[in-house]
């Protein structure tokens, strides 16, 4: 595969669609798809979910090139949030000029739960569970013996008490694979239930499911910038160095920070999760949790500065469970499109792009909090949001939005004014 030119964010839809696919980073399938702006198909459609009344779309951008562990990805995005593709693609760039992005910690054991309520004694219940974990294990194998051939299944088991409450839950751990596995893991944890009735007197399963909380599959990518390519109109790449650093103490201590910042943090994570057809509100859910794992609310990212070598160090660290297969991933026309662009073999080298992408949004996004300001590159995408919306075609855009930059008062009524006078002068 050739790399992106420089000139891809100028060029036309279908020019970048065309580029994609002579550089070899997408299938001529694929690029028919996005040159045809595909529709799910109406009987899919109708069985996907309930009720159905029709269909929305997202724009999906690509993030240029981002190198993790060595190897470069041109990602797909999905959002309606401007800024988001630009700030990604600019956090990745600087990463990539210092070596790119490496993965510190990579798990993909997956977790459900078996709940039992009414229990008298938790603590005996729990040994007398430990104690058959070899049956266990034997169950969860003989009901669903095709994920042993992918070298996944079973793992591991564990319990947690709550004696005031009477109830334990059984966590069981399950290797899916590439497979997003809800399906895998709710059959064997429904599996082992049914055998613990059978072995254990006066049990009442509450239920059995899935934890999107899955503490066992953390995903951990740090990188770093060099000092001198931070610097910020007047202010030195030092200053911003350091206080991208004081930020991070921020979002660390004060939970209405921390939040905001982990937003950002998720503009690139669920961005490129949505565009893969995986399930954004498990991701979501489990960062968060993630985010509050001693208590208080902090930040999944951090940001140190590295005053001996003038590196700024940036890590990110959050639960991943996502799969390349099985689900809508394989029903969907734009994640069939994502998964030909990425080229990922695994599900875990999907997570650690989507991690990447997660620390090189919050960079940029932090950079211009403690330099410029976060409105002046907002606002320029507001203008040219105001020049769509009252109606300009082609380079009446640009000519507006340009112009606006330069007014007291750059609102709707001085875009519509604007407009007027380039179509009657």
């Amino acid at each position: 595969m050739k790399p992106l030119t420089k000139d891809f964010r100028h060029l036309s839809r279908p020019e970048k669609i065309k580029q994609l696919k002579n550089h070899g980073w997408i299938k001529e399938e694929s690029e028919q798809i996005l040159l045809n702006n595909s529709e799910i198909d109406k009987e899919l459609l109708e069985n996907l979910i309930e009720n159905v009344i029709g269909q929305g779309t997202l724009p999906v951008g690509v993030l240029p090139e981002i190198i993790v562990e060595d190897k470069a990805y041109a990602v797909p995005m999905m959002v309606e949030e401007p800024s988001v593709v630009a700030a990604a693609s600019f956090g990745s760039k600087l990463f990539n000029k210092s070596g790119g992005l490496k993965v510190v910690q990579s798990d993909n054991i997956k977790l459900g739960q078996i709940v039992f309520d009414n229990v008298t004694d938790t603590a005996q219940l729990s040994k007398d569970i430990l104690n058959l974990e070899a049956d266990i294990h034997q169950v969860a194998d003989q009901v669903y013996p095709s994920i042993l051939k992918r070298g996944g299944g079973y793992h591991k088991i564990e319990t947690d008490e709550f004696p005031e409450e009477g109830m334990l839950s059984l966590k069981v751990h399950i290797d899916t694979r590439d497979a997003m596995g809800a399906n895998i893991i709710n059959t064997i944890l429904e599996g082992i239930a049914h055998y613990l009735e059978t072995q254990l007197s006066d049990t009442n399963v509450l239920m059995s499911i899935l934890s999107n909380y899955s503490t066992t599959s953390v995903i951990r990518i740090e990188g770093k910038i060099a000092v001198s390519d931070l610097e910020k109109g007047d202010v030195s790449g030092a200053e911003v160095a350091h206080r991208m650093e004081r930020a991070s103490v921020l979002a660390h201590i004060d939970p209405y920070r921390a939040v905001t910042h982990n937003k950002g943090v998720m503009n690139g994570i669920s961005s490129v999760v949505l565009a893969s057809g995986n399930d954004t509100r498990s991701v979501e859910a489990g960062a968060h949790a993630y985010a509050s794992k001693d208590g208080q609310y902090r930040s999944l990212t951090t940001w140190k500065y590295d005053r001996e070598n003038q590196f700024l160090v940036g890590a990110i660290e959050l639960p991943l469970t996502l799969g390349i297969i099985g689900g809508s991933i394989d029903l969907l026309p734009i994640s069939k499109v994502t998964l030909d662009l990425l080229g990922v073999k695994t599900a875990q080298e999907l997570a650690h792009i989507v991690a990447a992408v997660g620390l090189a949004q919050n960079f940029s996004a932090c950079r211009a909090l403690v330099s410029e300001g976060i409105q002046q590159g907002h606002m320029n995408l507001h203008y040219k949001s105001l020049a769509i919306k009252i109606g300009a075609k082609g380079s009446e855009i640009q000519l507006i939005t340009e112009a606006l930059k330069s007014m007291d008062k750059p609102n709707l009524e001085a875009a519509q004014g604007l407009l007027y006078e380039m179509r009657n002068n």
